[in-house]
């Protein structure tokens, strides 16, 4: 739970590693706001971008507070994806690629599927 607060923590964390990633990244994130599924955060992590991706990552956290954006040097989407897990709040941990997008129903899918989020999945992994 999230101390002086009675909203709980997200069952489903998002995490999309982000470097130069501007022709794409709208795509991307607003398939991750029409999600059906509400329960979420999605952990944007700005990989050292020299183009408009890190200022893409902080238009979404300022427009949706289901967003958090990680700014750092560049050190590789391994190194990206650690700094996301070590900042989750969530539950359970899903991969998005910047320059992909996602159908509504992906986080609900996979937690249907997976018997209620409670066992990996493709692309889906347990805390």
């Amino acid at each position: 739970m999230i101390s002086g607060n009675n909203k709980k923590d997200p069952e489903i964390c998002v995490i999309v590693a982000v470097y130069q990633a501007e022709k794409y990244l709208h795509r991307c994130l607003d398939s991750i706001l029409r999600q059906t599924f509400p329960d979420w955060e999605c952990i944007l992590v700005d990989d050292g971008s020299t183009d408009l991706s890190g200022a893409i990552c902080d238009e979404y956290a300022q427009k949706d507070s289901r967003f958090r954006v990680i700014h750092q040097a560049h050190g590789g989407v391994s190194v990206a994806r650690q700094a996301a897990l070590d900042a989750s709040k969530g539950e359970y941990i899903a991969f998005a690629d910047s320059d992909d997008w996602v159908e509504p129903a992906w986080l609900e899918k996979l937690c249907n599927d997976s018997s209620t989020c409670r066992q990996s999945w493709n692309g889906w992994d347990m805390r």
